[in-house]
């Protein structure tokens, strides 16, 4: 029998991989690019993008942490054992976000509200497809 939320998680699990596989390749072209910078500039403004680079690190462990939960939405949709397990990842993506965006926010004083709500709302759908998974497991 297919589980209820099972589609939602896959969906949203590709959309996880996807956006991040993509963010994941900017942030490592970010970083390589400020650290040419860096070493071209000189000491103050190599420092200044040492800086940066620890930002787009941050940004980097969230992507690779994007793409693992992504990736396991789509491997554990259709089984309900682990319906739990995934809507504790929901939670955790929800909380990763919102920390990256505070750290950002907190950086340099500006933020992309836009790919911060794309993201949460992803979550939130991949919390709602594991309810409706741990949902139909109680209903058996």
């Amino acid at each position: 029998m297919e589980a209820k939320g099972s589609t939602l998680l896959k969906t949203t699990g590709y959309l996880f991989v996807i956006l991040g596989v993509i963010t994941l390749c900017i942030q490592i072209g970010g970083m390589i690019s400020d650290d040419i910078i860096g070493t071209i500039q000189g000491s103050v403004l190599g420092q200044m993008f040492i800086l940066d680079s620890g930002r787009l690190a941050v940004g980097m462990l969230v992507s690779v942490a994007e793409i693992a939960v992504g990736y396991l939405g789509v491997k554990m949709a259709s089984n309900l054992l682990y319906t739990r397990t995934l809507k504790w990842y929901g939670f955790g993506m929800i909380a990763l976000f919102i920390l990256e965006a505070f750290f950002y926010y907190s950086e340099n004083g500006n933020l992309n509200w836009i790919a911060y709500l794309i993201v949460i709302a992803l979550s939130v759908l991949y919390l709602i497809g594991a309810y409706l998974n741990e949902k139909s497991v109680k209903n058996q």
